[in-house]
């Protein structure tokens, strides 16, 4: 689109709603006219605009998954690209997505949210939509985890363009990283990573992986994971990938919050920098309790979390409402 014209929605709306694509949209409707599914579904909010209209000689159901309360998640992180008028703009981004958001989820024949702390708040919300909880994943089962290495080694990884993860991992810089003795290696593997993300990680001690095309590998290299995140909601979907390596995971209550796990099946809790780089050191020096740990949450994650068992709840949810 011209300049003019992507300024104009820019500023109108967050990312949930623009850019679209036309020729996904035509693409979708084309599939569903060959194919014929029983099910059109929407992974994640934005997803929703491309959801097509069923027609009488062509009936299916229309489902949605919502990571995040996502009208929570932009007051919370903002959504402006500029600096300019940032409250104008974020007011009016926020008053489309809740009008985008309520449009999605009350015209699906069923929307799930990812966990119980979601749901029990998109109910609160939206409460003339039809609700069922899925969650997130992990392909647990095909992963055969690599010995604990001896070495006091932490990894963080994430998209290193979303806000959440950004603002933990600057927290994790400021005020976690200097109570870290030098002997502990930490490194940050992730993608999308900003400017601002790539000119604080290059003044730190930090090694950088950029766009890792394999995770496993560093699992295997590290001792333990660290998951600093205060904001969001849904499920952390590194925290499940880091056990089904068994690898125990050092996070925030946020950061394990929505999981049907406690603390203890893999992961401790840590909310601030004090205590979280108390936790770090303790692990990273101490293989059996860490083992100990990770082989706890393998066995949660593997039992709860596997996308084999993930998938069979979300096949019998739309089952359930093909026969309403």
């Amino acid at each position: 689109a011209p300049y003019p014209a992507r300024a104009w929605h820019a500023l109108r709306h967050s990312y949930h709603q623009w850019p679209r694509s036309e020729p996904l949209r035509r693409r979708v409707a084309e599939l569903v006219e060959e194919w014929r599914p029983d099910v059109v579904h929407a992974e994640e909010l934005r997803m929703a605009a491309y959801l097509p209209q069923p027609r009488a000689m062509q009936p299916f159901i229309r489902t949605l998954t919502l990571h995040n309360v996502e009208s929570d998640l932009v007051r919370q992180t903002g959504s402006s690209p500029v600096r300019f008028a940032r409250g104008l703009i974020e007011a009016m981004h926020l008053r489309s997505l809740l009008r985008f958001e309520r449009r999605a989820v009350e015209t699906v024949d069923l929307a799930f949210a990812y966990s119980a702390t979601d749901l029990a708040r998109y109910r609160e919300l939206y409460p003339a939509a039809h609700w069922a909880t899925t969650k997130n994943g992990t392909h647990a089962s095909e992963i055969t985890p690599a010995p604990q290495p001896p070495s006091a080694s932490v990894l963080l990884v994430g998209s290193l363009g979303y806000t959440p993860n950004v603002r933990g991992l600057f927290w994790f810089l400021d005020h976690v990283l200097p109570l870290l003795p030098a002997g502990i290696l930490v490194t940050v593997a992730g993608s999308r990573a900003t400017h601002e993300v790539r000119r604080r990680l290059a003044q730190s001690r930090l090694r950088f992986v950029d766009t890792p095309e394999d995770l496993g590998s560093l699992y295997a290299e590290h001792a333990l994971c660290a998951v600093p995140v205060f904001q969001g909601s849904g499920t952390r979907g590194k925290i499940l990938e880091a056990l089904a390596y068994e690898r125990a995971v050092v996070t925030t209550s946020p950061g394990a919050a929505g999981l049907d796990l406690a603390e203890g099946e893999g992961f401790v809790l840590a909310d601030d920098a004090e205590r979280f780089a108390d936790a770090i050191r303790r692990l990273a020096h101490a293989p059996q309790e860490r083992g100990a740990l990770a082989r706890r949450g393998r066995e949660a994650v593997l039992l709860r979390y596997d996308w084999s068992i993930v998938a069979a709840e979300l096949v019998a949810a739309w089952s359930a409402c093909a026969s309403r």
